[in-house]
């Protein structure tokens, strides 16, 4: 192998760095160790192979051909190994190509300025070196957008897709005629798209702000309705036990005359109908702590008006591995989605499950019956046909990431069953 040709496949094996850039932004499939894996094995192997070519056809050549050698293929091969599909992966890709941009423009104006064969190689893989611990700050603002922003990643892929279009365009057209002009409109249009994805940091921040901002307030209307509902029914229960009370010198007179007269069977019915009035006039503790008692009292009151059969079996732990404001939105979003299957049901149908272990790990289950089909995505979330339907969901699984629970949903013999593990 030459001199010249020796750098060629260094330059080309420096796209490494860029893999390793989409995969760290990557969202890999479950298990997500397997599917690393086989990813970064055809990886390895298409740069090798890209070398190869650049060493055998030469740097022009090797520039119309490298979409096509390179950069489709890591599309595709990230495409399904990736969580997630379509323009998220896209705009990964992009953005990784828009860091090796940004190297390779550097690159490019220091060889054409110093004109020293190895500048370009060296600054390359310092730059890479630097931008790596740009990536890996982006990394968990990227990782959010990925959940929570359904809508605009077409727009957001367009930046660093032009820019990348551009360059390639300047690096087979104008650099083998003027390398200093080619040169600076490179590094001219990489300053450009790195402008916009300042912009676009920004409103990552942003959405990511309002979007936490929803949930807070939403976690504390739960918590606020939940609460209020559990009062109510305190009342309603300390009315209903001083009516009992008041009732109740009424009752020893009755229960008097029935001593006197000897008649067992209707002293017998007579305390039991006294019993059930005192057990039906008695607040309902399902758990203690306050807020999940609160979510647990007033989503079963619901069921039952809805003449819902309820089977609660809750141990829950005074001390919870978790936030307990949180863990109510989960309780609360599955109670809320099992309440309104169950209403669509008929009245002998209606049924919900809801149990929770404190060992070995806390492990809660919510289950009731439903009717007609429930599809699935590729994450194993359930689809929602409905507009505006799934964000209890996507909340829901924002809790199970945060604190590393394994979630399941399944739909089976009628019956539709989440299971979290912590």
């Amino acid at each position: 192998m030459e001199y010249n040709e020796l750098i060629d496949a260094l330059t080309v094996l420096t796209h490494g760095f860029l893999g390793f850039y989409v995969m760290l932004l990557a969202e890999f499939r479950e298990p997500v160790r397997i599917w690393r894996v086989r990813w970064a094995v055809p990886m390895v192997l298409i740069t090798v192979f890209n070398a190869y070519l650049r060493v055998i056809f030469g740097g022009d050549v090797f520039v119309r051909i490298a979409v096509l050698t390179m950069t489709l293929p890591t599309l595709l091969i990230t495409q399904w190994c990736s969580r997630y599909k379509g323009l998220r992966v896209v705009f990964n890709v992009c953005t990784c190509l828009w860091i090796g941009c940004i190297g390779d423009s550097v690159g490019i104006l220091a060889q054409a300025l110093l004109d020293h064969v190895w500048i370009r190689l060296v600054l390359r893989v310092i730059l890479y070196l630097i931008l790596s611990l740009v990536v890996l700050h982006i990394r968990p603002y990227y990782q959010r957008m990925l959940q929570i922003l359904d809508r605009g990643w077409s727009v957001l892929c367009l930046i660093p897709g032009l820019t990348f279009l551009i360059i390639l365009f300047l690096l087979s057209n104008l650099l083998p005629i003027s390398s200093v002009a080619a040169a600076g409109i490179i590094c001219a249009v990489t300053a450009i798209c790195t402008c916009a994805y300042f912009l676009m940091y920004l409103f990552f921040i942003q959405v990511l702000q309002e979007y936490e901002l929803k949930n807070s307030r939403d976690l504390m209307s739960v918590q606020i309705s939940a609460l209020e509902r559990q009062l109510n029914a305190n009342q309603e229960a300390e009315e209903a036990m001083r009516i009992q009370r008041h009732d109740m010198r009424h009752q020893w007179t009755t229960l008097s005359a029935l001593v006197q007269q000897g008649d067992r069977k209707a002293i017998q019915q007579f305390i039991g109908t006294a019993q059930k009035q005192l057990d039906e006039t008695a607040a309902v503790r399902w758990c203690q702590n306050s807020v999940l008692n609160a979510v647990f009292s007033a989503y079963f009151t619901r069921a039952a008006r809805e003449k819902i059969e309820i089977k609660a079996e809750l141990d829950i732990p005074d001390e919870l591995p978790v936030n307990a404001s949180e863990l109510s939105m989960v309780f609360a979003n599955a109670l809320e989605n099992a309440v309104k299957a169950c209403s669509a049901l008929r009245i002998e149908q209606r049924k919900i499950i809801c149990k929770c272990i404190e060992q070995p790990g806390l492990m809660l289950q919510v289950e009731n019956p439903y009717e007609g089909e429930i599809l699935f995505d590729s994450e194993g979330l359930p689809v929602s046909k409905e507009e505006g339907h799934g964000t209890g969901t996507r909340s829901i699984m924002a809790f199970c990431r945060k604190y590393g629970a394994v979630w399941d949903y399944q739909a089976r013999d009628g019956w539709f069953r989440l299971r979290i593990s912590l």
